[in-house]
Parts: structure tokens; C-alpha cells; sequence
């Protein structure tokens, strides 16, 4: 067990700054399904921004993948492939500044993603060190063919900037990056904004960098994160932090606490990932082709992580809990020991339940919770205490008991454990007829919001805020995503919803940032050797 060295704070760091590490929060992998190059608009360009370690850092190392990975069913499976090369036309490192520097790959402007195989690295050096926990982009141009297809990972979040533009040639697009006018109508729709469904219901995904990697590691721990949707998103793209982040893990690792500081991480997973699946069959292309490339080719054989935290298994479940708890243990405990060392440190991680509710999640009292999911007494139970007693971890975090809500360990919180006032006025014309899509509510409740209010007395309906204008006089008119004709009564109560849909899976905004605060960051600790 790992004891704090005397005087407390956490345990020395020993810096390696010309090792190449994670330095990009909120990177999302290419993902789910192809996008098909439609005529005048085969020529794109995404610009993102993510969020860097809190140290300085110089030298970037920007890969880019012509593969992508499987959404669900046999997730993380890399087998979602677009039918053409990806041709990269150019890619710029943008600094907090506004400065551009070029992305060379060989020392060249552009190069060619090989379709369902490739992997590319760019680099990038700037003239002076970023400063530690900056916010910069990278704009990527790409190109394919008109009718092929190409995949992308990442949603536009406009409210931080994020763009997504396409056009009919090399020229047309570069003029457009210029100008960093809207996205493209047709690459980011409103009517999509920040939908998750299919390709022909969500909002599109532009293609970009995995994860970047750069020189200046102070020494902390470094976590590599196998994962699902309950780690790192499920999310919409309006209610992402200041750093892209979004979901509990992502959010935990990188808070800068003034004693543990925050912590650099790279997800492996994606939404729907099973812990059997990983590491397994089609799903190699991630560690062989890209982060052995890394530690081999330009960490000389040092990993550019120190520690494997596990957070995965939800997708996993089984009604015989020994059959659940395998298959979460055998990919840390066999298949990633027997690659990286009987040595490497592995936390793990508990598993969150899932419920259903018979009043739209509003209250504690009203969740239901299958043998299956019952953390106290059922399948769930077993398998959380087979995790915390595992030998194939080092040591656990214990997610789930975070999660819970106060009054009932068994359930999770609900809506009535995030009152956020009352909405202004009401929204609409209160003809039941004519449709609204703005709301007028406190400015402290946060934009990416799921919220509950009660529209008429006794009964409840929901909506997603995707869009804030402040008017600085503690209102602010909310553009809401599900546009109806509900009549609501003035001034009607308002909570925030623990959930982003009502199958009870994945914690929306308010409940994602309360498990946040009650994982103490001294478990942070669990990451040293």
C-alpha cells in the first residue's frame, strides 16, 4: 500500500522531459460509421481544441488514423473503415495566441492515411514552450473523393469554437479556415446539433488527430485508461468543460488539485466497449500500429504512460456474476500484463449501476434496480466486492460508491437532488400549439444541461440546453434541443436531470459533476508505484 512521504503531498516526481506523453484532453477516437464525401463538399476541415498538461510543453507529436472503431455490439473492435485513403492536405498546430504552426509529416505539408490501416505521425515544434494548462487547437484539412467515404470521432462544440468546413477544392476551404466564419451548414447542422444516434440522425463527426503526444513530462503519473461510455463521454457536445472534457473520468483526472495536481491521461475505448473485447479480436491497431510506435520509435522504448487504470466492464454483465467478473479482470490481468510486464500497475475500477424509474428519474425513491444491477445485493454487488478483492489490481477506486445518491445506497441520485430554481416566465405562447426552443431560466445553470421542470402542476417534462445567451442580469435565454409546443406554467420549478435518456445508462451533466466531486483526489495516490 502506498503511504504519503512525510510532510504529505504527493510523492515525488521525477521528470522526463524528452519523453513523449499524452497531452491533449478530450481527444475522442474515430468512431461508429462512415460519412460518404458529398459533391463540392469532399474538401474538410476540422478545428479543435483541447486542453494541455500543467506543464510546459514544446515538441508535439500529432498522429492520425485511416481506421476506426465499432460504437456498441463488439466495440472496442476496429472495424469501421472508410473505402478510400484519407488524404491530408495540411494540419497546423493553433497556439492560445491565434499563431498557426504547420503539422509536417517527414517534413512534409501533406501525407496519405492508407484506409483501414493506416497510421500517420505529424510533428510540430514551437518556438517557445506552450504554457502549462493551455487550451490549443489543431485544424486539420483533409481531402477524399466524391462519393467514398471517410470517418471521423469528433463533434463540433461550438461554444467553444470548434469548427467544421467543407467545400469543392483545396482553395475554397483554406479560404473559408481563413475567414472562421460557421461550420458548413451541411457538416454541422442545427437540426443535429448535439444529437448521438446514427449517421443519418446525429450531429456529423469531423475527422482529426488521436491522441497528441508531447515532450515536457514533469514526472506525474501518466494513466492509460481503458474504457466505455460511463469514463469518458455520452456526453453532448454543448456540455463539455473549457478543456473538452466530458464524463466523470475525464473530468477527475484532469482537475489541478493544489496537492495531487491533475492528472495526464489517454482513453482507449469508446461508448459500448467491452473489457472482453479489448485486446482481442480486430481490436490490436490502437497498441501495435500506434502506441508501440510511440514507445519504440520515439521514446526509445519507454511507454508514454506509467500506470493502467481499468474502468470498463458495464458492458460486460452477465447474469452469473463470476462470468461478469472474468471478463473484466482477464483484460488487465492476462492480456495487458502479458504485453507490457508482470509489473505493470493496474487500479481498478467498480462498476455503476443502471436503473429504471417510474416517474422520469425525479426522484430517489422512484428507481427501480434489476437482481442484476442491485449494487447492495445482487449480481452487481458480487462483482464490485470480486473487484476490489481481485490480486490482478494493484488497488481500486470504488466508482460506484461515488455515484450513489445520500439517501439510498442502492439507487442513484435523482433530478430532486439538483433544484436549480424556477424557469422565468414561461416559454411559448401557452397555445399548445405552436412550437418554442428557447427558455428564459437562471444564468447559473449550466449550458449542456439536461433539466427537468414542472410544466404543468403534477406533471414533468425534460429538455437539453444547447445553447446560452447570458443578459447579465442573472437570466439566460437557453436554446433548447427538443422543440415542442409544451404549455408551461409560469415560473415553473426546474431541476436538473441525473440522466441524458430514459434508459437510466448514462449520468447527465449535474450527476457527472457530483460523482466527480465525491471521488476524493487523494486516491490519485493509487497511480504511484
Amino acid at each position: 500500500m502506498n503511504t504519503l512521504p512525510s510532510g504529505g503531498g504527493h510523492p515525488a516526481w521525477v521528470p522526463e522531459p524528452n519523453r513523449y506523453m499524452p497531452a491533449a484532453t478530450g481527444i475522442h477516437w474515430s468512431q461508429s460509421f462512415v460519412q460518404t464525401y458529398a459533391s463540392g463538399l469532399n474538401y474538410q476541415c476540422s478545428k479543435l481544441f483541447f486542453g494541455s498538461p500543467d506543464y510546459p510543453t514544446n515538441n508535439f507529436l500529432v498522429p492520425y488514423l485511416g481506421f476506426g472503431l465499432t460504437d456498441g455490439g463488439n466495440a472496442p473492435q476496429e472495424t469501421i473503415n472508410p473505402n478510400g485513403d484519407i488524404v491530408i492536405d495540411e494540419a497546423w498546430f493553433i497556439h492560445p495566441n491565434g499563431t498557426e504552426y504547420q503539422i509536417l509529416f517527414g517534413g512534409n505539408a501533406s501525407v496519405t492515411v492508407t484506409a483501414a490501416t493506416g497510421v500517420q505521425f505529424g510533428l510540430v515544434t514551437l518556438p517557445a514552450d506552450l504554457p502549462a494548462w493551455s487550451v490549443y487547437g489543431i485544424r486539420t484539412v483533409w481531402h477524399g473523393v466524391v462519393g467514398n467515404t471517410y470517418i471521423g470521432g469528433y463533434r463540433a462544440q461550438r461554444h467553444r469554437g470548434e469548427k467544421y468546413w467543407a467545400a469543392a477544392d483545396l482553395a475554397s476551404i483554406q479560404a473559408l479556415a481563413a475567414a472562421n466564419g460557421a461550420s458548413t451548414a451541411a457538416m454541422d447542422p442545427d437540426s443535429k446539433y448535439n444529437v448521438v444516434g446514427n449517421v443519418s440522425t446525429s450531429q456529423p463527426l469531423a475527422y482529426g488527430p488521436a491522441q497528441p503526444f508531447a515532450l515536457g513530462w514533469d514526472g506525474r503519473p501518466v494513466v492509460l485508461v481503458p474504457s466505455d461510455s460511463l469514463s469518458e463521454r455520452q456526453e453532448i457536445a454543448a456540455s463539455a468543460d473549457a478543456r473538452r472534457n466530458m464524463g466523470i473520468i475525464g473530468r477527475y483526472l484532469d482537475q489541478r488539485d493544489p496537492v495531487w495536481g491533475s492528472t495526464p491521461h489517454m482513453f482507449m475505448g469508446l461508448p459500448g466497449a467491452k473489457s472482453a473485447n479489448e485486446l482481442n479480436t480486430s481490436a490490436f491497431k490502437r497498441w501495435t500500429d500506434f502506441l508501440d510506435v510511440v514507445k519504440n520509435t520515439y521514446n526509445g522504448g519507454l511507454n508514454p504512460w506509467t500506470c493502467v487504470l481499468d474502468q470498463p466492464g458495464r458492458n460486460d454483465n452477465n447474469a452469473t456474476a463470476a462470468t461478469w467478473l472474468s471478463a473484466k479482470t482477464a483484460l488487465p490481468g492476462t492480456r495487458i500484463r502479458n504485453r507490457y510486464g508482470a509489473d505493470t500497475r493496474i487500479v481498478g475500477m467498480t462498476i455503476l449501476p443502471t436503473m429504471g424509474s417510474s416517474d422520469g428519474g425525479r426522484t430517489v425513491a422512484a428507481y427501480t434496480v434489476s437482481t442484476l444491477w442491485d449494487p447492495v445485493s445482487g449480481t452487481l454487488k458480487t462483482v464490485n466486492d470480486g473487484i476490489k478483492s481481485s490480486p490482478v489490481y494493484n488497488a481500486v477506486i470504488d466508482l460506484q460508491a461515488a455515484y450513489m445518491s445520500d439517501s439510498d445506497p442502492m439507487r442513484a441520485a435523482a433530478a430532486e437532488n439538483f433544484p436549480l430554481g424556477n424557469i422565468i416566465g414561461h416559454p411559448g405562447n401557452q397555445d399548445g400549439v405552436t412550437t418554442w426552443n428557447t427558455m428564459k431560466l437562471p444564468s447559473s445553470v449550466l449550458l449542456g444541461a439536461r433539466v427537468m421542470f414542472e410544466y404543468q402542476p403534477g406533471l414533468w417534462a425534460s429538455r437539453t440546453l444547447i445553447g446560452k445567451t447570458d443578459n447579465g442580469d442573472g437570466t439566460a435565454d437557453f436554446t433548447v434541443s427538443e422543440v415542442f409546443a409544451t404549455n408551461v406554467q409560469d415560473n415553473a420549478t426546474l431541476l436538473g436531470h441525473a440522466f441524458t435518456a430514459a434508459d437510466f445508462v448514462h449520468p447527465a451533466l449535474y450527476a457527472v459533476l457530483r460523482t466527480v466531486s465525491r471521488i476524493p483526489q487523494s486516491e490519485k495516490l493509487k497511480f504511484y508505484p
